[in-house]
């Protein structure tokens, strides 16, 4: 029986000196699998992340459209174009007040100013009282300038009066009148305390003398203690208005 290769090589190696013979072994597939073709590797790529931008929030146009409507008043030369710049400020243009925008008169170098809350205050019954006090003072009524603190049938907000007062002050320097009569606001119904009597202590306004009446609502026939108030109004505008000699 021949020998096997393997036994005659063994035994060759015997005779030389010893059997210690180390066989190298495969390399496991599995657990070296991960080293393969390591130059081959893709370097691994630094993202780069962008810095982040600050946006810049800009207002719309037709808000800055209507911040500069807000302010067209304030350059007008003439009450033509300062009642149209009031008809585009943004305190007449929300709600039904656009609807109710009421355009004074133009009349300029009056000898006297009338000034009423709104149109509100000036009803029919009112002319009326208003027309008849004027010729217990021998004034022409046609030839007084009249207007309103808010130009149309609603009542000033409070966060509003302060831009108001602006708004009248510059048509009082387009008016240039010589006097101003301010009526005050007709007393709410829910109110329950009793408004205060006008003192008529002249004061200066927008650099005019100016004197505060009742509202004429509050002196209309039927109303609480007419004559009184009526009598008061009558004295005070006497001392207001320099009498005819």
């Amino acid at each position: 029986m021949n020998a096997h290769p393997l036994h005659t090589y063994l035994m060759a190696q015997g005779e030389l000196g010893g059997f210690e013979v180390v066989l190298p072994s495969p390399l496991s597939e599995p657990e070296f699998s991960e080293f393969k073709n390591v130059q081959n590797m893709e370097k691994p790529t630094l993202e780069v992340k962008p810095k982040p931008v600050l946006e810049v929030k800009s207002k719309p146009i037709l808000e800055v459209a209507k911040q500069n409507d807000d302010s067209l008043w304030k350059d007008a030369s003439s009450l033509k174009d300062f009642y149209e710049a009031l008809k585009e400020h943004s305190i007449y243009t929300k709600g039904m007040r656009s609807i109710s925008f009421c355009v004074p008169k133009i009349k300029t170098d009056v000898p006297y100013f009338l000034v009423f809350p709104s149109p509100l205050e000036l009803t029919a019954e009112a002319k009326d009282i208003l027309g008849r006090l004027f010729k217990k003072l021998e004034i022409d009524l046609n030839k007084c300038g009249v207007s309103f603190f808010l130009k149309c049938e609603d009542t000033a907000l409070p966060r509003e009066k302060n831009v108001l007062k602006e708004m009248l002050c510059k048509e009082i320097e387009l008016v240039n009148p010589e006097k101003i009569i301010f009526f005050r606001e007709a007393p709410k119904p829910e109110k329950i305390e009793t408004p205060p009597p006008i003192n008529g202590n002249a004061i200066t306004f927008a650099g005019k003398p100016a004197i505060t009446l009742y509202s004429l609502l509050e002196i209309l026939p039927g109303k609480p203690n007419v004559k009184e108030k009526m009598n008061e109004v009558l004295s005070i505008s006497q001392a207001f208005i320099p009498q005819r000699s």
